[in-house]
């Protein structure tokens, strides 16, 4: 005797052993996997392993959910963080814990909602479908279905539609509309067909046989579900041929052929017993007790309903355990036993009162006020109509508080297993950053080295291209400074010029008041002219030397621009030139040097007005743009003159460059207006370019960010 237990002592020791080896296994093999991923992939690949175990190994699904959840929270991978809310959603509806899946889910589709992620949205909306079923509240679970459908079906995922197809038809049958039921099965027949999914074909085909079998088409349900018996024995699933005997077996018993459904059910049961769940073992077993009943083998029919009963007890499946005992309520309906018949169904009411299905309690109320009517008990009947009526007034009160419900699905985690599980995957974390950095600086000091003895060599022959170029660069901006010199005071002599001859012709003698007024006008715009190449003169070398300080204010832009447009309106009325602007309102606001950045406005119109031909059409825009998550605001001055030639192009914006003007063909001047805009431009953080205009014309435009971008730099410096 001692021998034995020492013999089943050793083989328990041996046996937990062998189950932690092979767990150690498990994760010295996903360690190795995660050593060479960097960190978005390692999310990816705990949310993989999470649904790779749903439904198999529910805990280590929710495990590797909650490592993939925190990582991605610690790195703000926003895709990996919606993914593990919907993968944990999926855990908490497996768990029956409805409202952990509810506020996941929500979670997910707020995630996958700001990503645009239309697949992953329909997704996660189909789950809050399915979670609402499982509550028993059809109307909100149809409503996420539909929801879910419209999405497929615009990215037009056929596989995806199929599933949510069957989703919707299982609400109809729920409802007990089933010609709608039958439209919504017979489509996703049809869709797994198209795309080969012989489990598809079998699971909705055995729905569809189903709705056929209600609306009372027995001969149209039995062709078919004889097509997918014969389907399901090729494909060899053993519990989708035993859902399609059970079919079958129904289909016969409501046709009161009760040997031919006693062998599917019996085919059914022991399909189920080789494979399937006890839950669905317990209803294989009731299918054959309902037989016997019907046949009148009490005795058999009372040993079936005790074996499924005890089966859905054991497996925890209340639901299905409170119509066993209803069923057994009936079969001691038929012995005339009051007594047992009323326990029976007085369990099956308070396990359905349990769980909460509202179907089995008013079918248990139901069944209570036959039996104290059957037996002459009419005060009691009574009472249980009353309780049924109560029950029926409470279901409609449901339904129509539902929407409110929804809002208030609220639940508090546990603190202390969260907790937990935060430690773990933080420590799991951790570990893999310090390998991944230790691998990082074995290989960048195995390469520090080479890279040195190559950085000496490369040094020094560079040095000697530099300083090459940098001489080269020297005499060329020598020629281009001096050549600009005379340019400048080229420019300057002629408005200097008649400036001296008109203060020469007042100082001959008195003139007639237009005449003075004439000449006091010339005197202005020379002076206008000089004045403005000494600024750009000026301001230019102020940048060149680094003594030109932005002193930038958060500022609207829109009116800044309607005021240059109105101060050069009168050229451009001179000119015969119409210019217009185009700005939307609610624009934001602007953080810049308002004065630099007016300056560079009317240096674009103006340009625009001075070097077309008269006549021409100028239109300026301001918009908003997004690049790379940062907002700009782009500024752009277009007209439908001859354009800019291909040559011309490239030295638009330098400091010393001289086109042609596109009106006359004459030199434009210093080109100082633009080389300015550029410098102002670029010192703001932004961009200034040329580009065609269509059919014909130039676009002048820049863009300059709307917030301090040193700022956001160093914001996201520190939340790094």
């Amino acid at each position: 005797m001692k021998l034995t237990k020492l013999i089943y002592v050793l083989l328990f020791t041996l046996l937990v052993s062998g189950l932690f080896a092979q767990q150690d296994a498990e994760v010295d093999s996903l360690k190795q996997v995660l050593r060479s991923t960097s960190e978005g992939e390692t999310i990816d690949i705990l949310n993989q392993l999470a649904e790779a175990h749903a439904v198999d190994e529910w805990e280590k699904s929710k495990r590797y959910a909650n490592l993939a959840l925190d990582l991605a929270t610690s790195l703000d991978d926003k895709y990996g963080l919606a993914v593990a809310h919907s993968n944990l959603a999926r855990y908490y509806n497996a768990s029956m814990e409805y409202r952990n899946a509810l506020d996941h889910a929500a979670m997910a589709l707020t995630q996958f909602e700001q990503l645009s992620d239309d697949w992953q949205i329909a997704r996660t909306l189909r789950t809050v479908g399915k979670t609402y079923a499982l509550l028993n509240q059809s109307d909100q679970s149809l409503d996420y279905f539909l929801r879910s459908l419209m999405i497929f079906e615009d990215i037009s995922n056929e596989t995806e539609i199929a599933i949510t197809v069957m989703s919707i038809g299982e609400v109809y049958t729920h409802w007990g509309q089933a010609e709608k039921a039958q439209r919504f099965f017979e489509r996703a027949f049809t869709l797994y067909g198209m795309n080969g999914d012989i489990a598809g074909v079998l699971t909705s085909g055995n729905s569809l046989g189903q709705t056929l079998m209600t609306l009372i088409q027995y001969e149209q349900a039995q062709s078919h579900l004889e097509r997918m018996l014969v389907t399901a024995g090729t494909y060899g699933d053993p519990q989708l041929q035993a859902n399609i005997y059970g079919s079958l077996g129904d289909l016969y018993y409501k046709q009161n052929n009760l040997n031919t459904a006693l062998k599917y059910f019996l085919d059914a049961l022991a399909l189920k017993q080789g494979s399937s769940q006890k839950g669905e073992i317990a209803l294989s077993l009731s299918d054959v007790a309902r037989v016997y009943l019907e046949s009148g083998d009490t005795k058999k029919a009372l040993s079936y309903y005790t074996e499924a009963l005890n089966l859905a007890t054991v497996a925890g499946e209340l639901t299905i355990s409170a119509e066993i005992w209803l069923q057994i309520g009936e079969l001691y309906l038929h012995q005339k036993n009051l007594k047992k018949t009323t326990n029976a169904m007085i369990s099956g009411l308070n396990i359905a009162k349990e769980v909460q299905d509202l179907p089995t309690i008013q079918r248990a109320y139901r069944l209570l006020t036959g039996a104290y009517g059957s037996f002459g008990k009419m005060e009691e009947a009574l009472n249980y109509q009353r309780a049924l009526q109560s029950a029926i007034d409470d279901l409609n009160t449901q339904q129509s508080n539902r929407r409110v419900s929804e809002l208030e699905i609220r639940y508090e985690l546990d603190k202390m297993d969260r907790e937990l599980v935060d430690l773990k995957g933080a420590a799991m974390i951790d570990e893999i950053k310090y390998k991944r950095r230790y691998a990082q600086m074995v290989v960048i000091i195995a390469f520090s080295i080479a890279i040195m003895i190559l950085l000496v060599v490369f040094v020094f022959y560079r040095s000697n291209l530099i300083r090459k170029s940098e001489k080269e660069k020297m005499e060329q901006s020598l020629r281009l400074k001096a050549d600009f010199t005379a340019m400048l005071v080229h420019d300057l002599r002629s408005p200097l010029t008649a400036v001296f001859g008109f203060a020469e012709l007042l100082k001959m003698g008195e003139k007639p008041y237009e005449q003075i007024q004439q000449i006091a006008k010339t005197i202005r715009v020379a002076s206008k002219k000089m004045l403005q190449l000494v600024n750009e003169m000026l301001d230019l070398s102020k940048f060149e030397a680094g003594k030109m300080a932005l002193s930038k204010t958060d500022v609207t832009l829109k009116p800044i621009i309607s005021t240059s447009i109105q101060m050069l309106d009168p050229v451009a009325n001179k000119r015969d030139m119409k210019v217009s602007f185009e700005a939307i309102d609610g624009l934001p606001t602007c953080y810049c040097d308002v004065l630099k950045i007016e300056q560079v406005i009317t240096n674009f119109i103006g340009n625009a007005i001075n070097h077309i031909p008269k006549g021409s059409e100028i239109v300026v825009r301001l918009k908003e743009v997004k690049e790379n998550e940062n907002s700009f605001l782009h500024f752009s001055v277009a007209d439908n003159g001859p354009g800019i030639p291909e040559d011309q192009r490239s030295k638009l914006f330098d400091k010393y460059a001289q086109l042609e003007s596109r009106a006359s063909g004459q030199s434009t001047g210093t080109g100082l207006g633009l080389a300015v805009s550029r410098i102002i431009v670029e010192e703001h953080g932004g961009q200034i370019g040329y580009a065609e205009n269509e059919p014909k014309g130039s676009i002048f435009f820049f863009q300059i960010p709307k917030e301090d971008m040193e700022s956001v730099l160093v914001l996201e410096d520190v939340n790094r």
